[in-house]
């Protein structure tokens, strides 16, 4: 279970705190999806609960965030991963290496997965977003409907407990949003928990909760 509780989030440069006792919970295999115009508060949540706030954005941010029995809050962003997967808006903010076999296998390495496990998971991953041809291409070459797939296939190979998505079908065409859909009900269907900002109702409808930050 995922609990946040009295979330509270000031910028220092606005007068007005942008959440304040914000609260919800979501259990093993649900979805919230979050709503609200620009500039509510989405991809901040997903900052308040990744920790990029406030390990690497500076704000004023209070409140209780734990994934089932683990305090989430004095945990080091670089060490979140073993927790959460998160793929953000832009993808070129999220992509370091020269192959995409590495930027797949990095987070994996790090986690002390061994070999044989590794390239299984990088293989599930690459072929549930049509990715298994490109393992020794520089991303930089990848169309950007593609380096959105690396990114969800870098979070799929993670396999955390919780997964943030900020718009994952951005700039994708309707076959690679099918393989989104497909990938998020599996992964729903085993479990995982998952709080996803996108436009796409379709992909909205998998939600078994809505939270819309602009009311």
């Amino acid at each position: 279970m995922l609990q946040v509780q009295n979330l509270y989030l000031h910028y220092p440069d606005q007068t007005e705190p942008l959440f304040e006792n914000l609260s919800f919970q979501l259990q093993e295999g649900n979805l919230l999806w979050l709503k609200g115009p620009n500039g509510c508060g989405k991809t901040s949540l997903l900052n308040c609960i990744s920790g990029i706030i406030p390990q690497r954005i500076k704000a004023e941010c209070s409140g209780t965030i734990r994934l089932n029995d683990l305090d989430l809050n004095p945990i080091p962003i670089n060490e979140r991963f073993r927790y959460l997967a998160y793929q953000i808006s832009d993808p070129d903010n999220q992509i370091f290496f020269p192959r995409v076999e590495k930027e797949l296998s990095f987070a994996l390495e790090n986690a002390g997965l061994t070999i044989p496990q590794m390239k299984e998971r990088i293989s599930k991953a690459t072929e549930e977003f049509g990715l298994q041809d490109f393992w020794e291409t520089e991303p930089g070459k990848l169309s950007r409907g593609q380096k959105q797939l690396l990114v969800l296939a870098f979070c799929a190979a993670q396999d955390t407990p919780l997964y943030l998505l900020d718009e994952p079908t951005s700039a994708l065409s309707n076959e690679s949003i099918l393989k989104v859909q497909n990938w998020l009900k599996n992964i729903l269907s085993k479990g995982k928990i998952v709080i996803m900002v996108e436009h796409n109702y379709e992909l909205g409808s998998l939600a078994t909760q809505i939270l819309d930050l602009g009311k």
